[in-house]
């Protein structure tokens, strides 16, 4: 409905995916092998044919007011660098206060002018653009549908502190003994506490253990790979 063109960037899948995205107009399907997830926001952003891009996850859906507002902000002009949306995350079925490392809602930027706003700068997981000088929002909202299952957030926690301990290494953090102990436990305090998980229940608890986890790991495996280079 807002779209000059739709772009899908697809990393291997094995089922209908290409087939379906094909069956609509305005539809461009491209692989692009997997590396983390700036790589692939980077792909996309110089594979798109205008300037001003609108990106969106594969289980992030606009409600009506979103599309609304998209329609009347490409009718008047662009006024902004960027633009940013009020997110909200649905976890394993449940709107939630939190999910490390953001809040819900949060307010991502998700529609951006690639001449001057882009991904270069961002870090490999939990990505972000940079650049942009003045900064609009747009109405309505994005409901973003994360770990349908508990097996879903176990096997992403994997790759995600897979990328983020590469991350870590790339940005010359200091693997210290100490975070690897107490990091991960101040984590679970922040998010389960302080970022109102204890708010969502069994599922709030659920993730206070994945913001535990997600820090552990990210850490055991960058310290891994630190002893593996230096033998």
């Amino acid at each position: 409905q807002i779209s000059d063109e739709i772009l899908i960037i697809d990393s291997g899948s094995s089922d209908k995916t290409e087939s379906i995205a094909k069956s609509y107009g305005k539809t461009k399907f491209y692989y692009n092998e997997f590396k983390n997830f700036k790589d692939q926001r980077l792909f996309a952003e110089k594979s798109c044919s205008n300037d001003m891009i609108l990106f969106l996850d594969s289980d992030e859906i606009p409600n009506s007011e979103f599309i609304e507002c998209v329609k009347k902000i490409k009718e008047n002009g662009f006024e902004y660098d960027a633009y940013s949306v009020t997110r909200v995350w649905n976890v394993l079925g449940k709107n939630v206060h939190s999910i490390y490392p953001v809040v819900s809602p949060d307010y991502p930027v998700r529609l951006y002018n690639r001449n001057k706003v882009s991904f270069r700068n961002s870090n490999l997981v939990h990505e972000s653009l940079s650049g942009f000088d003045r900064l609009g929002s747009i109405g309505g909202t994005i409901y973003h549908y994360t770990f349908e299952t508990k097996d879903e957030l176990y096997r992403k926690l994997e790759l995600y502190t897979d990328i983020a301990a590469r991350d870590l290494i790339l940005r010359n953090k200091k693997i210290k003994f100490y975070k690897i102990i107490f990091n991960p436990i101040a984590a679970f305090i922040k998010w389960y506490f302080f970022k109102k998980g204890y708010k969502d229940g069994q599922t709030g608890f659920i993730l206070g253990k994945y913001a535990y986890l997600y820090t552990l790991y990210k850490y055991r495996k960058a310290k891994k790979i630190l002893k593996n280079v230096s033998r």
